[in-house]
């Protein structure tokens, strides 16, 4: 009688885990996609780390678009993630840019190969993203601009 017991406890234990593991937040994935009012092409990141508001992203017709995932850990550590696309044979480059709350503004690299990442540390407040490719026309496009807000546990 206790084996059936154990078994059937070491059963339900894991039909819990995996409702949990299925419950979480999932990362937000950055896809380059036209947009109403684009800016300007070939801008490369410069301005002030206390500039924490959006702008438009460049258009890219679906034929060169990528995607770039963007995550914030609950350090406040900003994670791009390149996930490739359509495009993926066109990329020369990719950066990622944080403004930051705290005024910094933070650039790294991001390889060009699927699954390449760059690592920022970012604040435990909301901090603003970019996400800059530039492909093999020799155009920088902007395809993300957004606030990324702090997760706590």
């Amino acid at each position: 009688m206790k084996p059936r017991i154990a078994l059937l406890f070491a059963v339900l234990l894991c039909i819990v885990i995996a409702i949990a593991g299925c419950t979480g937040t999932q990362p937000q994935a950055v896809t380059a996609a036209p947009t109403a009012a684009p800016a300007a092409a070939g801008t490369t990141g410069a301005g002030s780390g206390a500039d924490l508001v959006p702008t438009g992203n460049d258009p890219l017709d679906a034929a060169r678009s990528v995607t770039v995932n963007i995550e914030k850990d609950h350090l406040g550590t900003i994670i791009a993630t390149f996930q490739g696309g359509a495009g993926l044979a066109h990329v020369k480059k990719i950066e990622v840019t944080a403004n930051l709350a705290d005024g910094q503004v933070r650039t790294e690299a991001v390889g060009i190969k699927l699954d390449d990442s760059a690592t920022i540390m970012g604040t435990k407040n909301t901090d603003r993203v970019r996400v800059f490719v530039t492909l093999d026309d020799g155009k920088t496009y902007k395809i993300y601009d957004e606030l990324v807000p702090y997760k706590p546990r």
